[in-house]
């Protein structure tokens, strides 16, 4: 058996839906023909999981570089019905535009869900469907970074609410808090697709003004990867019943990874052909790779192994949720990567590591570990109103890392009132300099 054939996230259906997208995409899209006469490939070539390694990976600047045009399929424009016109939020650099069928999107969602059925049945049962979004303006696809917008003007057409919030986070002023909270009780949504660090910031305002949690059927939390820290006191707030998980999604795919009610996190395989690559080589359960991505059944603007630039750990057997969707483990993305020396050779700590060494425990409302280019880390945090700041919780807080990090990383832990979000607007838990600067391949050299 090949490695990809025995890697988890295998699944024959899906390589035949893979090389029918790779087909269409050369004879009906322009970049794509050009993409494959360069690299000496047909599609007839592809035979087999492991000659997808001979067409090379796309990333966001192909489609920066060709959009409209050369990346939509012969015959689409960007006017086409039933579709929806998103920017990336330029997490990783330049924002990039896409567009997608809003069907395929919706498809693409309900096939993730099937591994939470608790989610599913939630958002099943919102009639009509009313969510409300807050998080980074960047990812709102309408202006929500100013107090004199109206909901009319952030309402999308599926429905959903954006919620106006400063692109920094931590700096949103109080009138537009006000404005947020206000608009929530007025709109009354079903349910929250939000940052969790986005909404656990509105939690503590909401708290602070001694208000009573929304009535909402459930809490879908992506953008940025989840901190047990927000989840924490997103839950506390909720309370245990609404149904909550994690999501991983994107702006050009849609929903790709969601967090079974069990706690780990399984990735669709059905409506995508999934490669996780170290290098060019696929990885094995237990290791880090990046996700690189093959869409099936998009006619519009298809994606033939597209870098996502996000990092996961293959996980390996069933899970007791029930669910037949492989899982994944999503650690961040590359350029969030910690990159320690221990005992002589190269080891990454993920975003999800620090936050399951940080855990949820300690009286914090949010952190941040960044890694500057020589390698020497800063941890900062803020303390929960009415908490002891003092020696005992930095104490505990470095103990905790320091299990993580070993004793020969230069760190800093420090106690601050603000921590700045990223030019994105987005809020990172976890940030590296070094690994900006090697790049995924250097980072995943293993």
């Amino acid at each position: 058996m090949s490695a990809f054939q025995s890697a988890t996230g295998f699944r024959q259906s899906s390589f035949e839906g893979a090389r029918s997208e790779i087909r269409f995409a050369y004879q009906n899209v322009p970049f794509y023909g050009k993409h494959l006469d360069d690299a000496g490939v047909t599609p007839d070539d592809v035979t087999t999981p492991e000659d997808l390694l001979r067409i090379p990976p796309t990333e966001k600047v192909h489609y920066r570089r060709d959009f409209p045009h050369g990346v939509l399929a012969r015959g689409k424009t960007l006017q086409e019905p039933l579709t929806l016109k998103s920017q990336s939020s330029g997490t990783g650099g330049e924002r990039l535009t896409t567009i997608t069928h809003t069907y395929s999107l919706a498809d693409r969602m309900r096939a993730t869900l099937q591994a939470n059925k608790v989610l599913r049945d939630a958002l099943a049962a919102c009639r009509p469907h009313r969510p409300a979004r807050y998080a980074a303006p960047n990812c709102s696809d309408v202006e929500c970074a100013t107090p004199f917008t109206t909901m009319a003007d952030r309402m999308l057409p599926d429905g959903t609410l954006v919620l106006p919030v400063a692109h920094d986070l931590l700096a949103t002023p109080a009138h537009m808090v006000d404005q947020a909270i206000a608009e929530v009780e007025q709109f009354a949504p079903h349910w929250f697709y939000a940052d969790a660090t986005h909404l656990a910031f509105l939690v503590r305002q909401m708290r602070a003004r001694h208000l009573p949690p929304p009535p909402v059927t459930a809490i879908a939390l992506t953008y940025t990867l989840v901190t047990d820290v927000a989840r924490r006191q997103i839950r506390d707030y909720f309370g245990a019943d609404v149904p909550m998980a994690e999501i991983v999604s994107m702006s050009e795919l849609g929903w790709v990874t969601v967090e079974c009610p069990e706690g780990r996190m399984h990735i669709n395989d059905t409506r995508f052909f999934t490669e996780f690559l170290i290098g060019d080589r696929p990885a094995a359960p237990g290791q880090r790779a990046e996700l690189v991505i093959t869409s099936i059944g998009d006619r519009l603007l298809p994606h033939l192994r597209y870098r996502t630039g996000d990092i996961y750990q293959l996980g390996d057997g069933p899970c007791d949720c029930g669910s037949d969707l492989p899982l994944a483990r999503h650690e961040g993305r590359y350029q969030s990567m910690v990159v320690i020396t221990r005992g002589g050779r190269r080891v990454l700590v993920s975003p999800r590591d620090v936050n399951d060494a940080v855990a949820g425990d300690l009286p914090i409302d949010a952190y941040r570990l960044h890694q500057a280019g020589d390698g020497s880390l800063l941890f900062e945090y803020i303390v929960s109103d009415g908490a002891d700041a003092g020696a005992a919780l930095e104490g505990e807080v470095r103990r905790r890392l320091t299990a993580l990090l070993g004793d020969d990383e230069p760190l800093s832990v420090e106690a601050v009132s603000y921590i700045p979000s990223q030019r994105s607007g987005k809020f990172a838990s976890c940030t590296s300099d070094l690994a900006q600067r090697l790049g995924p391949e250097m980072v995943l050299d293993e």
